[in-house]
């Protein structure tokens, strides 16, 4: 499967890095829910999305420790999918 690596930064496919960016993404979605509620907007969820971050977090946490858990997600791999996540 073809995964394109949407940046070339050494540090954007660090680990640590990457569990902050999907720690900040998951904030903004998560204020976006709140006004979606509060201030009854009728805004779309994006479900699909906030799973697939949460998906991704459990997987770099545990790759963290132990390098070889999900050998079929790599780093980079992931980290292009976060980065197509967070622009949509």
């Amino acid at each position: 499967m073809l995964s394109p690596r949407l940046t070339h930064c050494p540090e954007c496919a660090s680990i640590p890095a990457l569990i902050a960016e999907i720690d900040c993404r998951m904030a903004e979605l998560a204020n976006n829910l709140y006004n979606n509620v509060v201030f009854i907007l009728n805004q779309p969820v994006p479900g699909g999305a906030i799973l697939d971050l949460l998906n991704y977090r459990r997987i770099l946490t545990y790759k963290y420790c132990n390098p070889d858990y999900a050998a079929e997600f790599t780093v980079n791999m992931i980290a292009s999918r976060v980065k197509i996540l967070k622009y949509k």
